[in-house]
């Protein structure tokens, strides 16, 4: 199942989004994860993606297929896709464009979802 939507986030690299937040539903709903019992959908706002994950956990714990956070539970600003190794998938906040890239000091997420 996480190979199955990584390969779709990995198949956005170059395209632009409006936001991160609609980056990673694009992700989800189209390889129909589920996200809650009610809707089954993943929504672009942060807040409610923040909420729609199973489980919050520390960085030392993420895991390949995890969200990545960046900013309190109750106001994130972005979120990313970790892919392993140190690197992420995620909406460049200059371009736009879905970039992967590694985390880093300057770019350190705060918190991370496990949605799997």
């Amino acid at each position: 199942m996480t190979g199955n939507w990584l390969n779709i986030a990995l198949a956005q690299l170059g395209k632009t989004y409006p936001s991160s937040g609609a980056f990673v539903a694009f992700v989800l709903n189209t390889a129909n994860i589920k996200a809650d019992i009610q809707t089954g959908h993943w929504s672009s706002n942060l807040i409610d993606l923040v909420q729609d994950v199973y489980d919050l956990t520390t960085i030392e714990n993420m895991r390949t297929g995890d969200l990545l956070f960046w900013g309190l539970p109750e106001q994130p600003y972005s979120v990313a896709i970790y892919l392993g190794g140190g690197q992420f998938i995620a909406r460049t906040e200059s371009e736009a464009k879905i970039k992967i890239q590694t985390v880093n000091q300057n770019w350190y997420p705060t918190f991370v979802g496990t949605i799997l």
